[in-house]
């Protein structure tokens, strides 16, 4: 394959990460003094290949900030709004944001590569997750029907196939019971319930890939080309949401309820290809590199619908909030929330 074809398929792979580029271009680096001779029609080839993807994917960038936002809701206590005393909690949340609806998701998989190349690298896709833990506490002793808390995520991962993550996540939340409910026993239903709070999650994403060495018409060879790139998403989220929810036989509980998202922040992406390159087996004195970057917002209003199944047993609760994202694009998040409840 020539190495511009090579590159081409190079850069399909980093529209993935979500970056946003002023122009796609590929530079020759001298070690020092005035570039080989070739170089200058090497780089031309490989940027013109180029020159057909979109040079600002603003819905991949977005995508991936969306995902932030729609994670920050790991440990929710949304179920379990009536608690006589306090409440703690630890729980996982994965969000994402898909390029479509839940009916289409199996034959976006299927023919993803096909759409990415359709759209010249920019879809509206991205995925973030949280582990957190959340202490909530009845504080009816200052307003009758308040309930605060707090919530703490850290998540950190390294050196695992040239990938390593960072998610921190903080932030105050509260939840007011507008309407008591009533309890028979077998049946119980837990009253209106209104949340809000202001969440921050910072994710840092760092990772390179060693891709297959290229050949340019037996001339140039591109030796262990490695792609990079380094995601630093910051989102600030303050949900605003009504729920109810019951409970039957003293053990199943269930979950209703409707909001939406206000956020606020950035994906800030840069990223980049180097590689060396040799001609009749010599080395040529510098680099080969392609590079971009951009920063863009997520969506500021993202109107949901939750629900929950959830299993309470005594103190102890096992919950499973999930939420849909109500856009022209599919967002989503799942979750599995683990905790007490006095």
């Amino acid at each position: 394959m020539k190495l511009y074809k090579r590159f081409t398929v190079m850069f399909l792979l980093l529209s993935l990460a979500g970056t946003a580029f002023a122009q796609i271009t590929a530079e020759w680096i001298p070690d020092s003094g005035s570039k080989p001779p070739g170089i200058s029609a090497l780089e031309d080839a490989i940027t013109n290949e180029l020159k057909d993807f979109d040079p600002a994917p603003k819905k991949f960038m977005k995508g991936f900030a969306d995902a932030s936002v729609f994670a920050s809701h790991g440990a929710t206590q949304r179920a379990y709004g009536d608690y006589k005393k306090f409440a703690i909690t630890a729980g996982a949340m994965v969000g994402a944001r898909l390029p479509s609806s839940i009916g289409s998701i199996v034959n976006d998989i299927k023919d993803f590569g096909d759409k990415l190349e359709k759209e010249n690298g920019d879809m509206a896709l991205g995925v973030n997750a949280q582990a957190a833990l959340q202490f909530g506490l009845n504080s009816s002793f200052l307003v009758d029907g308040l309930y605060l808390g707090l919530r703490l995520g850290y998540v950190n991962i390294t050196s695992y196939d040239d990938i390593s993550i960072k998610i921190f996540h903080i932030g105050p939340v509260a939840h007011y019971r507008l309407l008591k409910g009533i309890d028979i026993g077998v049946f119980k239903w837990r009253g209106i319930t209104v949340g809000s709070g202001f969440l921050y999650q910072n994710t840092t994403l760092n990772a390179s890939y060693l891709l297959d060495d290229a050949v340019s018409a037996g001339v140039f060879v591109a030796n262990n080309p490695k792609l990079t790139f380094d995601m630093d998403i910051t989102t600030y989220t303050i949900p605003l949401e009504l729920n109810t929810s019951i409970q039957l036989l003293w053990f199943l509980n269930l979950d209703a309820g409707v909001g939406m998202d206000v956020a606020f922040g950035s994906n800030t992406t840069t990223m980049g290809i180097k590689s060396d390159v040799y001609a009749s087996g010599t080395r040529l004195p510098g680099k080969l590199s392609i590079k971009g970057g951009g920063s863009e917002a997520p969506t500021i209003i993202n109107p949901k619908v939750m629900a929950n199944l959830g299993f309470k047993f005594g103190p102890v609760i096992l919950d499973v909030p999930v939420t849909y994202y109500i856009s022209d694009n599919m967002g989503l998040n799942v979750g599995v929330t683990l905790g007490f409840v006095l």
